[in-house]
Parts: structure tokens; C-alpha cells; sequence
């Protein structure tokens, strides 16, 4: 139960006291002013020539006599009411609550591969994740996308609005690859070179506007290869700002198909990625995509074997691993990476004083209303 105290206890005093002696020297100059009236012993001479005492004795006169010295009673009580909950505003009512608050420590990193494969994928993971990331306040979100390379495309912050924005304007991406498998996947540069002028125009747009998303994510693919998984997920682990501070939890939401394409020995490989991340208390959840949707794989590759190492080796991290069905829900990603053991939130607990000034406030208009309605009646 709230304990009310007075911020300002000797105001409220001090006021209450003049208000108190206002009216008691009100009252008593009223009285003395019906004292200082005719006495009796000159009523009683004057009932002979004067006719007012015969309406003072009717019945009618008396009762609206009572009537109006008790509106006048009322109407006055609720004036003194009135001011002395002005009094009792004026040494501020409060009460003492104590708040804990939890400090949010965490920074969530998405990884997405964003090789062509997994266009339908990415699209359907960040349109359902937009909504998600306006409730993680108190978080840090970072976006980082990969094939060949990666690329920072969202350093962390704590701005889910322009987070949000970002992640609309990366859908917008993976429609431009979902429109550029459609239109050209199946052509072969004779069925290019024999395009109208105006297909052409449709075709260099829209490779113009890819390779504005990916002018550093296939550097150096033509020997490399694509979808270096591996360096991926590291290259991400390292964007981290202040790895070394373990004062913050670390999570990296990594999208992929495990379906790596290199030309030649990558740098570093999924296994070692995820030995790397789990060193630097990092939690990789992983979602893969559903069977139906792999394509292209590279001969030795299957989806069973591609699902198996990628589970493997994310769970090493202490994170999960999901299969994007159709039933998949981004929210419960959320859920359990919050809930998730290794999260950890700071509680700080603190004592505020809050002002609580309702009730007061309430007298102080019902008391002052009270007071003009009797007036306003006449009485």
C-alpha cells in the first residue's frame, strides 16, 4: 500500500493555519454583526408600529430562513474544503516507489547469405522479422550480408525505425533477384546478344540496380567462388563492436543453405567460424531452407548433408537450429533468444519519489464547485 507523505509538510501547515483563521475571524465578525442588530426590548416596542415580526413568525418564512443558512453552511464547508486541498497541493503529496528496470545488453547480428538461391528465403525472413525488431527495445540490432565477401550493410544501433527501414529497403533486393531469375536465369549470352533495344534497356536497369546491392559481396567471385559460408558468419562475428567486452550478450541470426561454392580453399570454414563464435561467447541461431527450395547444389552435396553440418555445428555455439517451413514463425526466434539461457540483463533497482496529487486535486474542484452552485442558486 502507498504510504502519502508531504514533500513540503510546514507549507501545507502554514497555509492550512491562515485559512482557519480567515474564516473563524469571518464567522466571528458575522456574528458580532447580527448582535450589533435591533434588541429584543426595542423589537418588542416596535411590533406596535411595525409589521416585519409578522413575517418572521410564518412558518413558510422560517423554513426558507433554515434553508438558506444551511446552503450557506454547505456551501462555505466547501470552500474551506477547496482551500485547504489547495494547501495540501502546495506541500506536494507523494509517495516512495521502488522501480527495477533491467538494462538490455544485448546485440543481435543478422547474417544473411545473400547468394541468389536464397532470394525467396531472405525475402520471406525479413519481411516476417520487421515487424519483430519494434519490440526489441533495449537492444542493438546489426544487419550483415555475404556471398564471396561481406558487407556491414547495417552497423549495430539501437534505432529499430531505421532498422526497419533498412530491412524494407533489403526486401526490395531479394524482388530484384527473384525478378532477375525469372527473366534471365535460363539465357545464355547468344539469347542476350539478341535482345531488342528496349529488353536490353529492362535487362541493364535491372542489373544496375543488383549491383548497386552487391558491389562488395561478389569481389573477386570469378576465383573465389560464392556463398563462402564460413568467412560469412567470421567476417560477421568480427563486425561486433568491442568483441572483448563481456559485459554485452552476443547473437548472430545467420541465413543460409550451407551450400558453399568455392573455387578455392576459403580462409576460414563453417566449423572454425563457429569455434570462433563460441570462443567469443557468441550464440549463432541458424535457419535453413526447406528442401524444396535448394537448387544448384554442387556434386557430394545434398539437402541432408547440408542441414546436418550446419545443425551441427551452430548448436556447438549454444544457439538453434530451424528449418524455414511454411509454418516457420520469426517471432519465436525472437522469444527464445531472449529467454535463451546465456542472456543476461542487469537489474538496477531504484527508489523514486512520485507526486500523487489525484485525490487532493479532486477535493479541491468538488469543494469549489460546491461553493459556486449554492452561490449561484442565491443562497
Amino acid at each position: 500500500m502507498e504510504v502519502i507523505t508531504l514533500r513540503h509538510p510546514g507549507l501545507t501547515t502554514a497555509l492550512s493555519i491562515l485559512v482557519i483563521l480567515g474564516f473563524a475571524a469571518v464567522l466571528i465578525f458575522r456574528i458580532w454583526k447580527m448582535r450589533k442588530g435591533i434588541d429584543e426590548k426595542e423589537q418588542a416596542r416596535l411590533k406596535g408600529t411595525a409589521t416585519m415580526w409578522i413575517a418572521e413568525t410564518l412558518p413558510g418564512y422560517k423554513r426558507k430562513r433554515a434553508t438558506y443558512i444551511i446552503l450557506n453552511v454547505i456551501g462555505f464547508a466547501g470552500l474551506i474544503m477547496s482551500l485547504l486541498s489547495c494547501s495540501y497541493l502546495m506541500g506536494r503529496p507523494s509517495y516512495n516507489k521502488e522501480i527495477t528496470t533491467g538494462v538490455q545488453r544485448r546485440d543481435i547480428y543478422l547474417c544473411l547469405d545473400v547468394s541468389y538461391s536464397l532470394y525467396q528465403l531472405n525475402y520471406d525472413f525479413v519481411d516476417r522479422l520487421e515487424e519483430v525488431v519494434k519490440g526489441l527495445e533495449g537492444d542493438r540490432v546489426g544487419i550483415s550480408i555475404f556471398n564471396t565477401t561481406t558487407v556491414q550493410y547495417m552497423p549495430m544501433t539501437d534505432d529499430m525505425e531505421f532498422t526497419a527501414d533498412k530491412l524494407e529497403k533489403l526486401k526490395k533486393y531479394f524482388i530484384l533477384q527473384k525478378q532477375y531469375v525469372e527473366l534471365y536465369e535460363d539465357m545464355d549470352s547468344y539469347d542476350l546478344m539478341n535482345m531488342s533495344e528496349e529488353e536490353m534497356k529492362q535487362y541493364d536497369n535491372l542489373k544496375n540496380q543488383l549491383n548497386a546491392y552487391e558491389a562488395g559481396t561478389i569481389l573477386n567471385n570469378y576465383y573465389k567462388g560464392s556463398s563462402l559460408i564460413g568467412e560469412g558468419l567470421a567476417s560477421c562475428l568480427y563486425n561486433f563492436p568491442s568483441l572483448g567486452d563481456s559485459e554485452r550478450t552476443r547473437v548472430i541470426i545467420m541465413v543460409t543453405d550451407n551450400a558453399q561454392s568455392n573455387l578455392m580453399p576459403p580462409t576460414v570454414e563453417l566449423p572454425e567460424a563457429c569455434e570462433l563464435c563460441k570462443k567469443n561467447d557468441v550464440t549463432v541461431f541458424g535457419i535453413f531452407p526447406p528442401e524444396s527450395s535448394m537448387r544448384f547444389l554442387q556434386a557430394g552435396q545434398t539437402p541432408e548433408k547440408l542441414r546436418s553440418d550446419m545443425q551441427k555445428n551452430i548448436e556447438k555455439t549454444g544457439g538453434a537450429f530451424y528449418i524455414a517451413a511454411d509454418d516457420f514463425d520469426t517471432s519465436d526466434i525472437i522469444k527464445k533468444i531472449q529467454a535463451h539461457e546465456a542472456m543476461q540483463v542487469d537489474q538496477i533497482s531504484m527508489t523514486r519519489t512520485l507526486d500523487d496529487p489525484r485525490k487532493a486535486i479532486i477535493l479541491c474542484v468538488l469543494g469549489f464547485s460546491l461553493f459556486a452552485a449554492i452561490k449561484g442558486v442565491g443562497a
